[in-house]
């Protein structure tokens, strides 16, 4: 390793994992390996023929055996294949790049796999306190798709992931605002989306004349209904060759004839089919914060798109896409997509600024740049520093009494209640805070008051002796 370049640990799923977020890091690699010294430990064993060489290929188990390097980045989302990226975070801690501000669907479905619903419970008690308990029965009831997925996305479950994170990135301003809040500015970045290389491909004819499409894996947010509605009021208004050209994985079979399912393509015949498409709709509602890679790919082929005003679309240039609000109607949808497919001004002005915002979000001028401020960061607020400026808390009214204490919900806020001698040990690098605190005896040697009393304390540890509640503490 040269000592002009910084070691680094990139814990993220990798090819032949079928999600973006794989897909996202071979980019990244593939751009940054001339000045990153990529250590890069994946959930399982990754195919070795699909990525660049140079980085230092690990299974995550492997990592048991050996000391990571200090600065720790993880690609974390919303899928299954996330889930021992986030346990390996919660272990080793670091910078964490958001791809999506929801976790629930992926820690809930991943629990319930493997047996782990006490793990699952103390997620919920960790985000929701006394809350918990009605959350979990509100999910554990007989509902539609729909009405889970939309209540999965009410409950986020983020917080131990943002606890756990000495620094963190995510792809866009809906999601900063969510998170940006639970760090210091100098910690947190908000970064772009690489878009891949354009391959070689031939051009192919469309399905349908005119042919509205959309692009990425199927779930219940993605609103197929209403953009098959809209189709089907196109073809009964005078538009009756239009189809609609579904690309990705996992969309439903029972569909009418001019409903094509192409499925999961390789890159070429992936891009050709995009560019055989008139219209995309993208009306995803509610969102889990992600960015859409998928429509950066539409947007970059100039494919207008008619999207939803939610989520990070709200941060797209509005001459670049067609909102249309989340409580709009099949006939609205179907209006907007008719007006693109008919005005050929609109069309290219649209289709031009989607080029450009594609483009400045996608290059690989912006990867490399905002990759050289994450490693930065990454290495300047290491978990194994003491210097970074994050605050560690301890919430009785969140998390799990830990020993000598028991929950007190009797007093106003939730407190940990205890009797005798009882220790708190701070996390590595604590150098002293504050705990709110009152009853009868001391706090490290210091007199407790019968009121709550904001009491500053020196070193990692706390030993309280008497009796008395605590409602919180900071680590510094």
């Amino acid at each position: 390793m040269s000592s002009q370049r910084t070691e680094v640990l990139l814990v993220t799923p990798l090819p032949p994992m079928k999600t973006g977020l794989a897909t996202y890091a071979v980019r990244v690699l593939e751009n940054t390996v001339d000045f990153i010294d990529w250590v890069v430990a994946c959930p399982q064993r990754p195919d070795m023929s699909l990525l660049p060489e140079g980085p230092q290929y690990l299974r995550l188990d492997e990592l048991e055996s050996r000391r990571p390097p200090d600065a720790r980045i993880f690609q974390l989302g919303n899928s299954l294949h996330c889930f021992p990226v986030l346990r390996a975070l919660y272990r080793m801690r670091g910078t964490t790049v958001f791809h999506e501000t929801v976790l629930h669907h992926m820690i809930r479905q991943s629990c319930i796999e493997r047996d782990m619903m006490d793990e699952y419970a103390g997620e919920l008690r960790f985000c929701y306190g006394p809350g918990a308990e009605k959350i979990g029965k509100l999910l554990s009831k007989r509902v539609s798709e729909k009405e889970y997925d939309d209540l999965q996305k009410r409950y986020p479950l983020l917080g131990r992931a943002l606890n756990a994170s000495t620094s963190a990135a995510c792809l866009n301003e809906y999601a900063a605002d969510q998170i940006r809040n639970a760090f210091a500015p100098e910690t947190f970045a908000v970064i772009g989306h690489p878009l891949s290389p354009l391959p070689v491909f031939e051009k192919v004819h469309a399905p349908f004349s005119p042919c509205l499409g959309m692009v990425g894996s199927y779930h219940p947010g993605r609103n197929l209904d209403k953009t098959m509605a809209a189709v089907r009021i196109l073809r009964d208004k005078g538009m009756s060759g239009a189809g609609l050209l579904l690309l990705g994985e996992g969309y439903p079979e029972d569909t009418p004839e001019w409903v094509m399912r192409a499925g999961r393509l390789p890159e070429p015949e992936y891009q050709a089919m995009i560019r055989t498409m008139d219209v995309v709709t993208d009306l995803r509602h509610p969102t889990c914060g992600e960015t859409s890679g998928s429509l950066l790919e539409v947007m970059r082929a100039g494919i207008p798109s008619v999207v939803s005003a939610s989520g990070a679309f709200l941060h797209i240039p509005s001459d670049a896409v067609m909102r249309v609000p989340v409580e709009s109607t099949e006939e609205a949808v179907a209006e907007a997509c008719r007006m693109l497919i008919l005005d050929d001004d609109l069309r290219l002005s649209m289709s031009r600024a989607a080029e450009m915002y594609a483009l400045s979000r996608g290059s690989v001028e912006r990867l490399r740049k905002d990759w050289r401020k994450l490693t930065v960061m990454a290495s300047a607020f290491s978990p194994v520093r003491p210097t970074s400026p994050k605050l560690r808390s301890l919430s009785p009214a969140w998390m799990d009494p830990p020993d000598g204490f028991e929950r007190c919900l009797d007093t106003a806020p939730v407190t940990w209640k205890f009797r005798g001698e009882v220790r708190l040990k701070g996390p590595d690098g604590s150098m002293g805070g504050y705990v709110t605190v009152w009853g009868e005896g001391t706090v490290n040697g210091m007199p407790m008051s019968r009121n709550p009393e904001v009491m500053d304390f020196r070193g990692n540890e706390l030993v309280m002796n008497g009796r008395g509640h605590v409602s919180n503490v900071y680590w510094n």
